[in-house]
């Protein structure tokens, strides 16, 4: 959605997002087993995968073999909740146990020579991927995006079975585990899911920072990613595209296998994205040999200045108050499992009803969906990793700082995102690890400042904002310059439903 029209609900929720990260998962039904490939100006082909899974809430070692015998499993769409719940009154026992999906598909031989992935955008907690009977590996960790390779081990001349055990326990090897939480996690394979065809060298990964927004000497920093061979004479181009219309383009030959930089400039008049009129703009990045084009990569961007100062926040060089709520993606019944539609509405309506202007991601990286809509209504974002109080071992922690890693990678081109949260929330000051997290924030994205929400008043600041949780009343002053109140009110000052109604007021 690059046009910024004046929706009403269902027209917006008509609308699909592009989706970020490669990850577009919007289709109606599956493409894969497809008779025809979907149409693509490369080489890429992406299809969801999220239909005819079949799906066993217990696992076994034969269950990830290609030949089992799985005509009883049941069979289940994504997203999928590993076990129904009831509205409430249950144990998060009922659904911390190992359970077993399997899908199976064919490829079509157009496909054959291209390079094959598996992209999961979510699985909680830990999933071991299998593709005909071969481990591909686990993947620690419920809210981030991953990927496996299955070119070696396609069969181009029938059925393929993708089988995936899914370890949906409290493991305290994993965050947020270790100790107590206070927010249920849920299990299953509750996101998304596509395979991905691409060229033996392809884009991995695009990120477009603008640059020097409120002048009129602004442009676009484009990095590429690359992934694959080692193919010369290779071409690299990024347009900055509004519709159809290319607004600025830049073009540079492939060397080595370092990220790829193209700086779009020429770009004196843009519309900006604010949270009244949130323009979006897509890029579109090309890799070449000669006049094929082996690979594109689309994302979308828009031009905003986003800062903390000692006077506030200043969105595009105007002060902005924040009003803000703190979401969690559960959902009666089905726990995180909810698809686009739903994922979409929740912004809608923490943006035109509760007419909220930023969010915060409590406490961990959040459906795709959720961000692009935040992107399309003008709904600012304070996203973070995983984590409630509780650090663990080194081995932990150095999943905590892979998670800032993943986290970023996927977000970075949101114009909504103006804030990463790089501590686990209310933990304790831990100087090191805090470091290496806040510090690998700023390598990879220094267009954003950090945060990392605190429940003491003198915690460490390593970060850039300081993000306080203060439930007191009144609210204490700020004691750093860059100062965020991220909770307040509610458990701290309790009222019954039977309390009086003076009492209710105040808390109110």
């Amino acid at each position: 959605m690059t046009q910024n029209k004046s929706f009403d609900r269902r027209d917006f929720l008509r609308t699909a997002a592009v989706g970020t990260a490669g990850l577009s998962l919007l289709a109606s039904a599956d493409a894969a087993d497809p008779g025809e490939l979907p149409p693509s100006i490369s080489q890429r082909q992406v299809l969801p995968l999220n239909h005819r899974w079949l799906f066993n809430e217990k696992s076994s070692a034969a269950a990830m073999g290609g030949g089992y015998n799985d005509r009883a499993w049941r069979q289940v769409t994504l997203p999928h909740t590993n076990k129904m719940l009831p509205m409430n009154g249950f144990d998060e026992k009922e659904y911390t146990f190992v359970s077993a999906y399997r899908r199976h598909f064919k490829l079509p031989a157009a496909l054959k020579g291209r390079r094959v992935f598996v992209d999961f955008g979510g699985v909680m907690t830990a999933a071991r991927v299998f593709i005909n009977g071969r481990d591909l590996g686990e993947y620690k960790g419920g809210y981030t995006l991953f990927s496996h390779e299955l070119t070696k081990d396609i069969n181009w001349n029938g059925d393929n079975v993708l089988a995936v055990e899914v370890d949906s326990t409290e493991r305290k090897d994993i965050p947020p585990f270790g100790n107590m939480v206070d927010y249920l996690t849920f299990g299953g394979i509750y996101r998304d899911v596509q395979l991905r065809a691409v060229a033996d060298t392809f884009i991995e990964n695009v990120f477009a920072k603008p640059v020097n927004v409120l002048n009129d000497n602004r442009s676009v920093n484009v990095r590429a990613y690359l992934g694959g061979g080692t193919e010369r004479d290779l071409q690299l181009t990024a347009e900055l595209r509004d519709g159809d219309r290319i607004i600025a383009t830049g073009t540079r030959n492939v060397i080595g296998k370092e990220p790829q930089d193209i700086v779009l400039t020429n770009i004196a008049q843009i519309e900006l994205w604010s949270t009244d009129k949130p323009r979006l703009f897509d890029v579109r990045v090309t890799i070449r040999s000669g006049n094929a084009i082996l690979d594109h990569y689309d994302t979308r961007i828009g031009f905003r200045d986003a800062t903390f100062t000692p006077e506030g926040f200043f969105l595009n060089g105007k002060l902005l108050k924040l009003r803000g709520l703190n979401r969690h993606q559960t959902y009666p019944y089905v726990g995180q499992a909810m698809p686009w539609r739903v994922q979409k509405h929740d912004a809608w309506v923490l943006r035109k009803e509760l007419h909220c202007n930023i969010v915060r991601t409590s406490h961990y990286p959040q459906s795709p969906h959720f961000l692009d809509a935040c992107d399309e209504l003008g709904l600012l974002v304070f996203e973070e990793i995983p984590g409630w109080q509780h650090i663990g071992d080194k081995a932990w922690q150095d999943l905590s700082v892979h998670y800032v890693d993943a986290m970023i990678r996927r977000d970075w081109n949101h114009p909504s995102i103006v804030l990463w949260g790089v501590r686990v929330n209310e933990s304790g000051d831990n100087h090191d690890f805090y470091t290496r997290t806040n510090n690998l924030a700023h390598e990879l994205d220094d267009s954003r400042q950090t945060g990392g929400v605190r429940f003491r008043y003198n915690s460490e600041l390593l970060e850039d904002v300081f993000t306080m949780n203060d439930f007191g009343f009144p609210l204490r002053p700020p004691n750093h310059p860059l100062y965020l109140n991220t909770e307040f009110n509610g458990h701290m000052y309790p009222t019954k439903r039977g309390d009086n109604i003076e009492r209710i007021r105040e808390h109110t």
